[in-house]
């Protein structure tokens, strides 16, 4: 298992309008919130594809979480009518943590397994 960088860095990370845009973008292209979820872990684990397991849940601070929190509710009210509005971000999305800044994702509570195949090649 290996511990991650505690904040994220991604290119969108300190621009709070570009970061809305590239989130909406995952509501729109999908019909299914399992993939929502997945474009959203990809955008914080650019190497999503070589992790086999993540232990733990990123943070994100108050108003991304609500954010997106708010997207799934609407999303699901349309795709999903029969279950809880944004219950799959609630189950499977990132925690919150208000100490960290409206828009900041925290890695300090997370850990990632590697496949074996990758984690080979880092070595």
């Amino acid at each position: 298992m290996k511990k991650i960088q505690n904040q994220w860095t991604g290119s969108k990370s300190d621009d709070p309008k570009a970061l809305k845009a590239q989130i909406k973008t995952f509501f729109e292209k999908h019909d299914h919130q399992n993939k929502v979820i997945i474009d959203i872990y990809r955008m914080v684990f650019p190497d999503w594809d070589k992790i086999k397991a993540i232990k733990g849940y990123p943070e994100t601070g108050d108003e991304l979480w609500k954010f997106i929190c708010g997207l799934f509710q609407t999303f699901d009210r349309e795709h999903h009518p029969d279950c809880l509005a944004g219950g799959a971000w609630m189950n499977w999305g990132f925690s919150t943590n208000t100490k960290l800044g409206p828009w900041e994702v925290n890695f300090e509570n997370c850990s990632v397994t590697y496949h074996s195949k990758f984690h080979a090649l880092k070595k």
